[in-house]
């Protein structure tokens, strides 16, 4: 009965190990898929003579460090709202779609002019479509500012067509880091970025392979063609 036991004990654990093998043999697609830190899903733009709003979805790293791994990812929706002559008075938001709304307040960002909001789940609520901006308080009356929102990935490749865009490019040094001893040490992120004091002009994709700081390969990538149209390797 003791041979028998050890006998059964030894085949259930070369059984594991084949079964522990056969996990870390990845697709290339798996590796970077899983590798993915920061990725852009949603980006609305609206403005006219008076405001200019920018709503974008991001799941990104609870604590974003550039250090080649992935850590606890969460999804945010940030409104983002500028304005041609500085408010007086308080701000509030209703955020509508055609089957919803949500309604919050707007805060001045510290880092700038930009008066922002972060909105908690923006799902709720289908596809965003309108924007009211409201400013009340100061000496005048209360003002309100109704902006339509333009989907600004619409019609353009999503984002993991963005990383198979950027990894043919990098192809060859990415393919033999992964085949390396050391194997992938990289974290990817995919963002949808444009000129921060237009948001109305051109958006790209960009996607960065990052060891850490200082060490990264990251391409721009015009969303409708696929073409690269800037690249750069650190260090």
């Amino acid at each position: 009965m003791t041979k028998k036991i050890i006998i059964a004990v030894s085949i259930l654990a070369c059984c594991a190990l084949i079964f522990a093998a056969c996990g870390d043999n990845k697709t290339t697609d798996e590796i970077l898929s899983e590798s993915v830190s920061s990725r852009q899903s949603a980006c609305y733009t609206g403005s006219d003579e008076n405001v200019e709003i920018t709503l974008t979805t991001l799941s990104q790293e609870e604590a974003f460090i550039a250090d080649g791994k992935v850590g606890n990812v969460v999804t945010r929706t940030t409104l983002v709202v500028r304005f041609a002559t500085a408010p007086e008075g308080d701000l509030a938001y209703t955020l509508q779609s055609e089957t919803g709304k949500i309604e919050g307040t707007l805060s001045k960002n510290v880092l700038g002019s930009a008066y922002i909001a972060d909105i908690a789940d923006v799902s709720a609520i289908g596809t965003p479509t309108t924007v009211v901006v409201t400013v009340s308080g100061g000496e005048e009356e209360t003002t309100s500012y109704s902006i339509a929102l333009n989907d600004r990935m619409a019609d353009v490749i999503d984002s993991d067509e963005a990383v198979k865009t950027a990894y043919e490019y990098y192809k060859q040094q990415i393919d033999a880091e992964i085949a390396s001893e050391n194997g992938w040490q990289r974290e990817i992120f995919v963002r949808y970025v444009g000129d921060r004091n237009d948001a109305s002009g051109k958006y790209y994709w960009y996607v960065c392979f990052a060891r850490d700081r200082g060490d990264d390969m990251s391409v721009l990538i015009d969303p409708a063609t696929k073409e690269i149209v800037n690249s750069r390797v650190r260090p």
